[in-house]
């Protein structure tokens, strides 16, 4: 089944994450995607045979995530759309950080349980100053808003879409600038363990540099790869 033009019903699962509270308030994303569920309510929902489900729900416990996607597949719907994160490409290097190990087996499960077109994106923002400094695997608000509205699916398999580009910010200051440049040596330097620099990561976050952790290792992997 195509991933683009689409007959039957949009539901999302995950009314309640930000991305999603975000773009209802569009009005023609409103008027298309008729239903949005939490994950709670899954067990207690009807769904339709043409009915295309995007997953924005996401758990901390794997097997939530793994429940919800079986509730899925016994729904027996047209397609689902997983939404996943830029993020899981640390999972190359380390599995120390929660949430991109988390979304990765999600993802992973998804594409063999349901055969999931998987929808990857990058730090979701509608104004460019909301993104940490330096660059970002960043997605736009309204990019995505266009991509529900019409998807279309272009990565290898006809099943995936990278939908997150390059964007960089300005440091607050010279010593910013050094701190990223610093920070980013150290991480390599630890290897499979990154996490090792969390106590430094809540030093980063109390001077308001939000570019530590798997998002800076994310951003590193993406942009010194792929050109």
């Amino acid at each position: 089944m195509s991933g683009g033009a689409h007959a039957g019903r949009e539901i999302v699962v995950g009314r309640n994450s930000k991305v999603w509270s975000a773009l209802a308030r569009d009005a023609a994303i409103a008027g298309r995607f008729t239903h949005a569920l939490s994950h709670r309510e899954l067990r207690d929902f009807t769904f339709e045979p043409a009915d295309r489900v995007w997953v924005f729900a996401y758990s901390r416990d794997p097997e939530q995530n793994r429940a919800m996607l079986a509730l899925l597949e016994r729904a027996g719907v047209a397609a689902v759309v997983y939404v996943s994160s830029a993020s899981t490409i640390v999972e190359r290097v380390t599995r120390c950080y929660e949430y991109p190990r988390v979304k990765a087996l999600a993802e992973a499960e998804a594409r063999v349980r349901l055969q999931a077109f998987v929808l990857t994106l990058g730090l979701v923002h509608e104004a460019a100053d909301e993104l940490p400094a330096g660059l970002n695997a960043a997605t736009s608000m309204e990019s995505l808003r266009r991509f529900m509205l019409q998807p279309e699916w272009d990565e290898g398999d006809g099943r995936t879409r990278l939908l997150f580009e390059p964007r960089p910010r300005p440091f607050g200051g010279g010593l910013e600038s050094v701190a990223y440049r610093v920070y980013g040596v150290l991480q390599r330097a630890c290897g499979a363990w990154p996490c090792a620099l969390r106590p430094l990561d809540y030093l980063l976050r109390a001077c308001g540099w939000r570019w530590y952790g798997y998002i800076h290792l994310s951003n590193h992997l993406w942009y010194s790869t792929r050109s």
